[in-house]
C-alpha cells in the first residue's frame, strides 16, 4: 500500500500546501499521513478504486483532519518572549514537540478513563456481572461463544451487556466526548 501512495507523493505535496500547510513542513505532514494510512488501514480496498488508483479524497481528508489536529494543538500553547539588548527574541515549542505532547496527553486520558471504568465494574456487588463484563468487552468473544461456554443464554448476556454499556454511558459518557473534542485537560480535572 504504501508504495502505491508514495507513487503521488507529488500530488499529496501539493494538497498539503493548498490546505495551507508551510513548505517547510508539508514533506512531515505527507509521511505522518503514510504512516497514519499504514496503522489504521486495515484493509487497503477502502483507500483504492481499484488495484492501481488510489482514492485521492480519503487521502486528501487525512492529511487535512493531521494538520486540524496540529492547529488545534498549537493554539493550546502560549507563546513566551523574552526581550533582550540585542532585539527580542521568541521561545516557542517546537513544531514536533507539540505533536508528541497531543499523543501522550491523549494516551494518558484514555488511560484514565479505562481505569475509571474498571474501578467502576470492580466495585459493582455481583460477580456475575463483573465476570460477564470482561469476558465479553476485553475479550473477543462473541456473545453467541459466551453463551456457548458459559450456558447462559444470549438474550441474558444481551440484556446485560446493554445495562453495563448503559451504566457506563451513564457515568464516563461525558468524559469520553471530551476525549472525542481533544479536551483531554478536561478530563483529568474531575
Amino acid at each position: 500500500m504504501l508504495e502505491i501512495l508514495s507513487k503521488n507523493h507529488t500530488t499529496w505535496v501539493a494538497m498539503g500546501l493548498s490546505i495551507g500547510i508551510p513548505k517547510y513542513m508539508v514533506e512531515d505532514f505527507i509521511h505522518e499521513t503514510y504512516l497514519r494510512l499504514n496503522k489504521y488501514v486495515n484493509n487497503p480496498e477502502k483507500i483504492m478504486y481499484n488495484e492501481t488508483e488510489v482514492n485521492k479524497f480519503y487521502v486528501y481528508i487525512t492529511i487535512k483532519n493531521l494538520w486540524s489536529d496540529y492547529n488545534k494543538a498549537k493554539s493550546k500553547h502560549t507563546v513566551y518572549k523574552i526581550d533582550d539588548y540585542n532585539g527580542e527574541y521568541v521561545f516557542d515549542t517546537p513544531e514536533w514537540a507539540i505533536y508528541e505532547e497531543v499523543n501522550y496527553e491523549k494516551e494518558e486520558a484514555q488511560e484514565y478513563i479505562l481505569n475509571k471504568i474498571s474501578q467502576e465494574v470492580n466495585s459493582w456487588d455481583y460477580w456475575y456481572d463483573k465476570k460477564l463484563f470482561n469476558l465479553y468487552y476485553n475479550t473477543d468473544m462473541s456473545m453467541r461463544k459466551l453463551a456457548s461456554e458459559t450456558n447462559i443464554s444470549v438474550t441474558s448476556i444481551f440484556n446485560s451487556c446493554k445495562n453495563y454499556k448503559e451504566i457506563i454511558k451513564g457515568k464516563f459518557g461525558e468524559d469520553f466526548e471530551d476525549y472525542l473534542n481533544g479536551d483531554f485537560d478536561l478530563i483529568m480535572d474531575e
